[in-house]
């Protein structure tokens, strides 16, 4: 059986990954492609439960103490969900990934990349993604356009900016990654760019 493809949305705050990842999902069904939309921390309970307790703005949590949590998240989202999907042939869209994590508890939050690198490996039995995005945004203009305002989010520009700069610094390492800049007002149009670089991956 073929393997499904994996492919992870992400950037920071308020730059409409959900949104994307959710009519890339739409886009897989209307070409009848097996498909399943999924997001981090989240997809099984142990780990919508961490999620909770990540973005709760009543607690302090070290960096440390993210990346721990991220990876538990992490850990059971892939062995339950993600890894069976992608044996079966099921192609698996992410709201986010491992790359998250390098970008906000590595470049922003001070964690050594490669301590990251390997607990993220080991949480995700090293699966790699097929294909990344990245939605690249002011955080400026983010953090204004930002609902949810969780624990994270609250963190402050400064945290955002080495957030930024980290999703473009792994997006350069990574040969499968692109970036796609954030358009106001324009979703449509960011999703036929994300298509440009989808379609020769499930094609």
């Amino acid at each position: 059986m073929k393997r499904g493809k994996l492919i992870v949305i992400e950037g920071g705050e308020g730059c409409g990954k959900t949104t994307q990842a959710e009519l890339l999902n739409e886009y897989f069904l209307e070409r009848n492609l097996p498909v399943y939309l999924g997001r981090e921390p989240g997809g099984v309970a142990p780990a919508e439960d961490m999620r909770l307790i990540l973005k709760n703005k009543n607690y302090e949590i070290s960096p440390i103490g993210e990346l721990f949590g991220f990876n538990f998240a992490r850990s059971e989202f892939y062995d339950k969900i993600v890894i069976p999907n992608l044996e079966k042939g099921i192609n698996t869209i992410l709201d986010r990934s491992g790359w998250s994590t390098e970008a906000y508890q590595g470049y922003a939050g001070g964690i050594e990349l490669e301590t990251i690198k390997k607990l993220n490996e080991i949480s995700t039995r090293n699966t790699k993604q097929d294909l990344g995005i990245i939605i690249d945004i002011d955080p400026e203009v983010g953090l204004k356009k930002e609902i949810e305002k969780d624990r994270i989010s609250q963190k402050g520009l400064e945290y955002h900016k080495k957030v930024r700069e980290g999703f473009l610094d792994i997006c350069k390492k990574n040969e499968n990654c692109f970036v796609v800049d954030y358009k106001e007002g324009d979703i449509e149009r960011m999703q036929e760019e994300i298509k440009i670089y989808v379609d020769p991956v499930i094609l």
